[in-house]
């Protein structure tokens, strides 16, 4: 009862203190509708942004659920090149690299700490409506836009596995039929940056189009031993054709590069506070990171430290089709995909980590959408993945490394479908559900040593298991006036269990995860559509997060009867609420004001974890410990302690209290003909932890961060000129924390880190 209590209390309170704000709305909507036609069409409004959140095509405002979209056009502008610059676009997702260019998402403090291949994100990433298992394959497909759409919350009903926490669309500008167009830019700025990015759209007959886009990036590293650059290159080609008028097929292509040296960590504290972006194989930084280890670990023969020799060579790959037939009454939509990925890297943080991996996942999606203006609205499909994965992966601290190399295979099928229906003009109805079944099975080689340089002894493993889940979904959504729209729903959502590495006699598997959301959200289209303000409050209770974190595992030698590695275990309970406001007003035909933000309270209402200590050290976190060696079986040897950990109440990592991007856009009209385009964005954030240890190291203070550019664009506007200077404050902002296992608890923490001041120029022409 108590469970069910707050969200419903949340949401009550939710809907009374939206009324009045509702009726003001209607108000100001209604007073401006009765304006004179010819004064209303003498100012711009705002562009509605059509999303397919719900897997058929809406504004953005009409949609009943939550939804953040950004612009192809606004990425462009704004420098967005990759999923690592999101966070300065949307308020509620925090992005963290890892090892390989993974990119950690977070939303709303959910999100997966993934340090494996075996790793799963829980928010699931689309690039074109094909899911992407490697969230790393990705990252690189930021060019030729529509827009993106980050929809919060669990939306397994419509997207399935793997959206526990939100799901990121990436979608692509598409072939145009009878239409010859492009645009190309090149781009300059610090760290010997050189990028181009192009597209080019052609008839090939009547009823045929081709679309030809890509990209090519090379820029030195922020660090300054020359990690975290970026040698990448991308190219996506598809062809549209229209056979008959009830029939359409896309057909698309795409693959993307990665090279250079690749992501590393910087130590936290930093080295050099005046600079933070001291690689970890700088002079410097290995200087400090001797200093800041233990006196045991400093005279331990094994120990090393990071070197220069990181690389990065990283392929991704898809092949899709689109098949659409409407039947009249429904349309039908076929979606066969393939991706490809390989991994190849070595990284520093500061331990070796390295792996060499390759993916091949197919998947089919059949989607029946109803057509008609009729109060019955509805979706459903099956769908179908399957992923076969290698991976070899070495991981040295320098006090024990561990081997593991083996197949994974995934296989998952579901059913699923949603209704809406309007049972008054004003008032619809939603329900929702998905049945997935998921199975995974392993058949690897693992092995760890502890204090000794002799390569680990590799013992097999097979394991198989799956798991099976419910999702579903209820709402309501009313239109309390024109252009304001009330809504509510309470989702579900389910992330299956899976495998890590661990020797042969441990556990090596994790349970699934579920999220309950409630929300309840306002969207306002108001002044004849110059303005835009949309509210939402959310609740989500979440039970069995999979978190991976340094553990004992048991090694099976009399004499060293433990070590510490890494695993993923479910962490009981936590609950994230909060609420969200995103607004934009187009004060004048040159003047454009946006904001959003967002407050969060997250906490762990149940989260206990065990340490391991060889030299009997307590932990160095900022939990609740206590000594639990008496219990555990077998029992630590000599000085070695293992340690109960306790982190309830402590909140989520990578989830600021408050997050808050303000922006504003003047166009300046020159006498001569051309316009001066400013714009002006600052991201500010509060507080927030890196890491589950939760150490006083592994906090991230409160920030601002502000963006510049200015555009130039003649009267014919076939080409532009801009300049921008990004982070202006240049701010040191850590994503994400780690304390190895050759800190032996002492303390020592590395961090991942944004980039630094950039700046740079762009030309753009479009044809």
């Amino acid at each position: 009862m108590n469970r069910l209590f707050r969200p419903a209390t949340a949401m009550a309170t939710l809907f009374l203190a939206t009324a009045p704000f509702a009726a003001s709305f209607a108000a100001a909507a209604g007073a401006t509708n009765g304006a004179d036609p010819a004064d209303a069409a003498s100012d711009a409004v705002l562009k509605d942004i059509v999303v397919t959140a719900e897997q058929r095509m809406e504004t953005l405002q009409s949609a009943p659920i939550a939804v953040q979209a950004v612009t192809g056009d606004s990425l462009a502008a704004g420098s967005l090149t990759n999923t690592a610059d999101l966070a300065r676009a949307l308020p509620a997702l925090v992005v963290a690299p890892a090892a390989g260019g993974t990119p950690q998402l977070y939303v709303r403090g959910i999100g997966t700490y993934i340090i494996s291949s075996y790793a799963e994100p829980s928010v699931a990433f689309n690039l074109d409506g094909v899911y992407v298992p490697r969230p790393a394959g990705a990252s690189l497909a930021f060019y030729d836009l529509q827009r993106l759409e980050l929809l919060p919350g669990p939306q397994g009903t419509l997207y399935g596995r793997n959206a526990s926490a939100g799901v990121l669309n990436v979608v692509p500008e598409v072939p145009v039929l009878g239409q010859t167009s492009g645009h190309a830019s090149l781009e300059f700025g610090n760290y010997n940056l050189r990028k181009g990015e192009g597209a080019l759209n052609v008839p090939l007959a009547d009823k045929a189009a081709l679309r030809v886009a890509a990209q090519v990036v090379d820029r030195k590293g922020y660090l300054s031993d020359g990690y975290d650059d970026d040698q990448s290159q991308a190219g996506r080609v598809q062809v549209l054709l229209e056979p008959a008028d009830d029939l359409h097929v896309r057909l698309a292509a795409d693959y993307a590069h990665r090279g250079g040296k690749g992501d590393a960590q910087v130590q936290y504290p930093f080295v050099n506070g005046d600079n933070p972006w001291i690689g970890p194989s700088d002079p410097a930084a290995v200087k400090a990171y001797y200093a800041a280890l233990p006196p045991l670990a400093r005279l331990n023969p094994l120990i090393r430290n990071a070197r220069n020799d990181g690389f990065i060579d990283d392929r991704s790959w898809g092949l899709k089709a689109d098949i659409v037939k409407d039947f009249s009454f429904a349309t039908l939509t076929l979606t066969p995909a393939y991706r490809g990925m390989d991994e190849d890297y070595l990284a520093y943080v500061p331990s070796a980590f390295s792996l060499t991996a390759r993916s091949r996942a197919t998947s089919v999606d059949a989607r029946l959408t109803s057509n008609g203006q009729g109060p019955l609205s509805w979706v459903g499909g099956v769908s179908y993945f399957n992923e076969q994965l290698y991976g070899n992966q070495y991981y040295d601290n320098y006090i024990q490394h561990a081997v593991g190399k083996g197949d994974l295979n995934t296989e998952s099928e579901a059913v699923y479908g949603q209704v809406t229906y309007a049972v008054a003009p004003d008032l619809r109805l939603t329900a929702g559900g998905r049945l997935s079944h998921e199975e995974k099975a392993q058949d690897i080689l693992f092995g760890s040593n502890t204090f000794t340089a002799a390569f680990p002894t590799l013992l097999p493993r097979q394991d198989t298991h799956d798991w099976n889940g419910a999702s579903w979904k209820v709402g309501a959504d009313y239109d309390v006036a024109p252009g304001s729209l009330l809504y509510a729903t309470i989702a579900t959502g389910f992330k299956a269990g899976g495998f890590f590495s661990s020797p042969v006699n441990q556990r090596d598997y994790y349970g699934p995860e579920h999220l309950t959301a409630y929300t309840v959200g306002l969207k306002n289209s108001l002044l004849g559509g110059k303005a835009q303000v949309n509210l939402e409050a959310f609740d989500y209770e979440y039970r069995d997060q999979q978190i991976t974190y340094t553990a004992p595992v048991q090694t099976g030698v009399p004499l060293a009867p433990y070590a510490a590695l890494l695993v993923t275990q479910n962490a009981g309970r936590a609950h994230m609420r909060g609420l969200a406001v995103d607004g934009k007003w187009q004060v004048t035909a040159d003047d454009l004001l946006t904001a959003s933000g967002q407050y969060l309270d997250t906490a762990y209402d149940d989260f206990h974890y065990r340490y391991y200590s060889g030299l009997g050290a307590s932990p160095a976190v900022g939990c609740a410990y206590t000594n639990a060696s008496a219990t555990a079986v077998p029992k630590p040897i000599g000085a070695a302690k293992i340690w109960a950990v306790d982190c309830a109440g402590k909140p989520a990592i990578n989830a600021p209290r408050w997050t808050a991007i303000v922006g504003y856009q003047h166009d300046f009209r020159l006498d001569g003909g051309g316009t001066v385009t400013a714009a002006a964005d600052v991201h500010l954030s509060s507080s927030y932890q890196t890491a589950y240890d939760y150490a006083p190291q592994q906090l991230q203070g409160g920030y601002h961060m502000t963006n510049l550019r200015l555009t130039y664009t003649p009267d014919h506007g076939w080409w532009s000129l801009t300049g921008y200077i990004n982070n202006v404050e240049n701010q040191a902002v850590v994503t994400s924390g780690y304390q190895p296992a050759q800190a032996l608890g002492a303390g020592y923490n590395t961090a991942s880190i944004r980039p630094p001041r950039l700046y740079g120029v762009r030309v753009r022409v479009a044809y």
